[in-house]
């Protein structure tokens, strides 16, 4: 009783305040007049796909989180260059960001002979999203049920095992590339027109190896048309729970290639990108997202505006011998 008659008490001007607080939008609640209007989140792929994918999810949540509606805007083509290009030329005010994903960010700089931005210059990171693993797959007529198995293997017969990809360029096939470079064997890289017309030939047992993402190889795994080694992650994945990890084995340097992340144009305001970054870790954080992107196989990771840059910095030192030592391009 005497809780409730202190409650009644209290002047109303502070339990307003207290109201805006506790229920009114972030930007609201931190005295920001952000967001006042509609905004855009770029995703920089076609519909369906994962990037389109965590684009909707991002904006679905800031919408709820921050009171003003966001909607996705599909600009596909260029491996990402096109969305990133129309991004670089936005308003720096947070009403337009992107989906940025470690291509865009990180390989296509040395892949493309000229891009329509400056990397370094155009974009601001605001907060990472999280990764998704390769995993390490062989045809099942490989006479191996281990890397270390499937390693001893290949430094025997050199030159008899090839991996395919979506094409030259890609996450899966510079994977491969690091894969030799670490490991010391060598591999044939075999392009194709995408990774599930790759994944069939290696269920056909034409070629051995694919290193893909959860997505496109669960189903075949769970059928046994493919042997499941390896999860290239810190953690094995929930739906491969006997699957190790390579740093399991002994292997390092290995995270996967493949992550995501929200990007603004350079200007953005500070306050604004804290509070998006704030926005996208309570996102990350909410057991509906969360259950959400583990089934799309996305392992979510908190990172303030900083540890981004610094990641994105680390990877660029990371993949750029690895790019140019495979002979890769894009756009000669």
């Amino acid at each position: 009783m005497k809780k409730i008659q202190a409650w009644c008490s209290t002047p109303l001007w502070l339990a307003l305040l207290l109201c805006v607080h506790f229920c009114a939008p972030l930007g609201w609640a931190q005295g920001l007049n952000y967001p006042n209007k509609v905004a855009k989140i770029i995703a920089p792929y076609a519909p369906g796909g994962a990037v389109d994918t965590l684009a909707r999810e991002i904006a679905n949540a800031y919408s709820t989180l921050l009171g003003k509606t966001f909607v996705v805007e599909n600009h596909p083509g260029a491996g990402g260059n096109i969305g990133l290009g129309l991004l670089a030329k936005s308003p720096a005010d947070g009403y337009t960001l992107a989906i940025g994903a470690a291509n865009m960010l990180v390989t296509n700089r040395f892949l493309y002979k000229s891009l329509p931005f400056d990397l370094s210059k155009d974009f601001v990171p605001v907060a990472f999203i999280g990764r998704v693993p390769f995993i390490l797959v062989i045809s099942a007529n490989v006479p191996a049920d281990s890397v270390k198995t499937l390693l001893t293997l290949m430094k025997t017969k050199g030159g008899n095992y090839n991996y395919g990809s979506s094409g030259m360029g890609n996450t899966a096939h510079l994977f491969g590339e690091l894969f030799q470079l670490k490991t010391g064997v060598v591999m044939q890289h075999i392009p194709y027109k995408s990774s599930a017309e790759a994944l069939q030939e290696v269920v056909a047992g034409r070629v051995q190896i694919q290193f893909g993402t959860p997505v496109e190889l669960l189903p075949q795994i769970s059928r046994s048309s493919v042997k499941a080694l390896a999860v290239a992650g810190s953690q094995r994945l929930a739906s491969l729970p006997s699957v190790p990890t390579l740093l399991e084995l002994g292997l390092t340097g290995f995270e996967s290639p493949t992550w995501f992340g929200v990007i603004a144009p350079s200007g953005t305001p500070d306050a604004v990108i804290t509070l998006l970054n704030e926005a996208t870790q309570k996102a990350l954080n909410n057991a509906s997202v969360k259950a959400r992107l583990d089934q799309a196989g996305v392992q979510s990771q908190a990172m303030s505006p900083d540890e981004f840059t610094r990641f994105i910095n680390s990877e660029v030192t990371k993949w750029e011998p690895i790019v140019r030592d495979s002979g890769a391009h894009l756009n000669p």
